[in-house]
């Protein structure tokens, strides 16, 4: 069946345009947290649809004439948010069925879902069940219904989450059997067994004592599972090692680099103790300077005992600055005159600071300009 909609004006928006309309067939972006649709309005391809005090409003990528043109959907993305959509639901009844834990927010993304949970923590073995409950619902094929109510019937119905106030009538109740019955708006799945599978990703805490489980559902965990598996397999053939020795076969490398680090530690510090030491004034009694790699670099300031001068390290990448007396030599002020006058970026306080150059600058032009620039006596 095609579909049309009356656009009123168009407005110009940087490289995009709005089309304005008082009636949309297009689902708006973030409204109870699902995802707005696209497609096409004319030749036109819309890129984001919000409303607009009395509007529905199309972001779209080319100019359109105001006036009646005919829309096409993308069906396979209302069946991505379908499936989200729905599998919300059931992951939400799945929490409160198993650990009483309520939903405070929903929010999909084009990679991934979340659901704030009114709990600190949830262990694994919670999620686990949470997750097999929620794919047993969608292996059973359970139909979904949509319940068209009034307020007084809808609330005589065990609802998940209570109707708001601003909601006016008729009430639109989605109900999964008797497992939940939740007032939504957006869009759902005929039946469970469309949603595919469920699968949860993580969880982190956020907002003072909320969770936020992160999961995917349909195509989108299909393509979770297969990137998943090309990402260990190719670890099993880097690493020589079967898939399920990754885990000790990766602790026992991480084990070793964390040894030779430290070997390497020590013997930097070790270096830097005699660079230190040895270190001689460059081109003036009070600037010292040398060039040795990142490692050695870190330690050879914990190492360097001469009062009342400016040691100067390059490793290759940066200049690392540091001060022995602030009065004379105040390391972020001469790295901002470096970058005023040779381009570049880097900071510091009055002790110690970095600068990364845009070009190539030579030790002995970077140290004339501090002699003659920016040395405070």
């Amino acid at each position: 069946m095609e579909s049309y909609v009356n656009i009123l004006k168009v407005e110009k928006k940087n490289n995009s345009f709005l089309a304005f309309s008082k009636d949309s067939v297009f689902y708006p972006d973030g409204k109870g947290g699902q995802l707005g649709d696209r497609g096409m309005i004319g030749p036109a391809k819309v890129l984001k649809v919000f409303q607009k005090e009395d509007f529905y409003v199309c972001e779209i990528d080319k100019p359109i004439a105001p006036g009646k043109h005919q829309v096409v959907i993308d069906i396979r993305r209302q069946k991505f948010i379908a499936q989200h959509h729905t599998g919300q639901h059931i992951l939400s009844a799945s929490l409160i069925e198993i650990a009483d834990i309520p939903t405070v927010s929903f929010h999909m993304g084009e990679d991934y879902s979340t659901i704030d949970l009114d709990i600190p923590f949830i262990v694994d073995s919670v999620l686990k069940e949470v997750e097999d409950k929620s794919n047993e619902l969608i292996q059973a094929c359970i139909p979904v219904e949509i319940l068209t109510l009034n307020k007084e019937d809808a609330n005589k119905l065990p609802l998940r989450k209570r109707i708001s106030e601003k909601v006016k009538e008729p009430i639109r109740i989605v109900k999964i059997d008797n497992f939940d019955y939740s007032p939504c708006g957006g869009y759902h799945v005929k039946n469970t067994g469309e949603i595919g599978l469920i699968k949860i990703l993580k969880t982190e805490k956020v907002k003072g004592n909320l969770t936020r489980l992160y999961f995917v559902a349909g195509n989108k965990a299909l393509e979770y599972f297969y990137e998943y598996n090309r990402i260990l397999r190719k670890l099993s053939q880097t690493l020589t090692s079967s898939i399920s020795e990754l885990i000790p076969r990766t602790e026992k490398l991480l084990s070793d680099v964390k040894t030779l680090s430290a070997k390497i530690d020590a013997l930097s510090e070790e270096i830097a103790k005699t660079i230190a030491k040895d270190l001689a004034p460059y081109s003036s009694e009070n600037i010292f300077f040398c060039e040795t790699n990142e490692t050695v670099a870190r330690f050879i300031p914990k190492h360097f005992g001469k009062k009342d001068s400016l040691l100067i390290i390059f490793d290759g990448n940066k200049y690392h600055f540091t001060s022995t007396n602030t009065k004379m030599f105040k390391c972020g002020k001469i790295i901002r005159n470096i970058v005023e006058n040779f381009g570049g970026k880097g900071g510091g306080n009055d002790f110690k600071g970095t600068y990364i150059f845009s070009k190539t600058i030579h030790a002995n032009h970077l140290i004339d300009f501090i002699k003659e620039h920016t040395i405070r006596r």
